[in-house]
């Protein structure tokens, strides 16, 4: 799979049709929000969400760009995987839910 970075999303796109994607805010002070993990139904129980994340999360690890989990799929992810949490700052009102 496949994952493009595109403006402001992390985009998986199968003939042209954006299948599953990270909606990010790039903030002035230089970090990244996550702020909504979406996967299609089509593709819902296959891990896709959690292979986005992985990308997501080992690119701004290489870029060292730190990341706002803000979304609660996002949150749980990093929360999950200790080896990118020091590349997160999470959210100190907790994640939110932007659907």
């Amino acid at each position: 799979m496949t994952f493009i970075i595109e403006d402001n999303k992390i985009v998986y796109k199968k003939d042209e049709n954006i299948l599953a994607y990270i909606l990010l805010d790039f903030t002035p002070d230089g970090l990244v929000v996550l702020e909504k993990v979406f996967v299609d139904p089509s593709l819902r129980g296959q891990g896709v969400a959690g292979q986005i994340m992985s990308f997501a999360a080992k690119h701004f690890k290489e870029e060292k760009i730190q990341v706002v989990p803000l979304c609660s799929y996002s949150n749980a992810w990093y929360l999950k995987h200790e080896e990118y949490l020091e590349y997160a700052k999470m959210p100190e009102d907790g994640p939110i839910c932007k659907l």
